[in-house]
């Protein structure tokens, strides 16, 4: 395993070593691919966005500068092209709690991915309810929310460095990563009448883990 840290690997990138952005890609390709696969909600779209991440980087490798970490570079030409493909198709959610998705480590379901779903059933029972309702919301999101939901709540990505990524300050990150929380919780509570603030806790309850599937 390659212990060099990420701006190592990319400056070596840049100075032609092909084999450190492939130690770059096969480190971070399943956490870019859970981002952009929320986001565009069409697992075939994201896998190609994925790709077409990862090139769009290699081939402009030259243009990067070193501003914050290497990795929000590469979440700011995904969150690009994101935005792109929803604005030019309508996309069909593809929403399953069944339907395995494979890589090249085995299976895994939408299930598997609530995280400490075994010591807690309870919430298990309510997330496995609401693993649908809540991706619908997400999608209800305007796009200027939804980009910043999934990268602060689901990708753990620091105000900072979404400010980086999107280009605003983190004070802004702030403001619309409440004003999305707040939109979300209000739909799910038209939804099922009642507070989900009950049973539900958004950061205790992330069924979009991080390392999600990718081929």
């Amino acid at each position: 395993m390659d212990s060099r840290s990420d701006d190592v690997l990319l400056q070596k990138a840049i100075e032609g070593d092909k084999k450190a952005f492939e130690v770059f890609y096969q480190r971070y390709k399943r956490q870019i691919f859970a981002f952009i696969y929320r986001f565009v909600n069409n697992y075939g779209l994201a896998e190609e966005l994925t790709q077409e991440t990862f090139i769009n980087a290699y081939i402009n490798l030259d243009k990067y500068q070193e501003k914050g970490k290497p990795l929000a570079w590469f979440y700011t030409i995904a969150n690009n092209l994101c935005k792109n493909a929803i604005k030019s198709k309508n996309q069909k959610a593809e929403v399953s709690l069944d339907v395995p998705l494979k890589d090249s480590d085995g299976q895994i379901n939408m299930l598997d991915v609530l995280e400490d779903h075994k010591e807690n059933p309870v919430i298990a029972i309510k997330s496995r309810e609401l693993v649908g309702k809540i991706q619908e919301a997400i999608d209800s999101l305007p796009l200027s929310y939804k980009q910043i939901l999934l990268l602060c709540d689901i990708q753990g990505q620091s105000y900072q460095d979404v400010a980086q990524i999107l280009g605003c300050k983190p004070a802004t990150v702030g403001t619309r990563l409440f004003r999305a929380r707040r939109k979300i919780a209000k739909k799910l509570t038209s939804l099922y009448k009642e507070k989900p603030k009950k049973w539900f806790k958004w950061k205790n309850v992330n069924f979009l883990q991080k390392d999600y599937p990718s081929t």
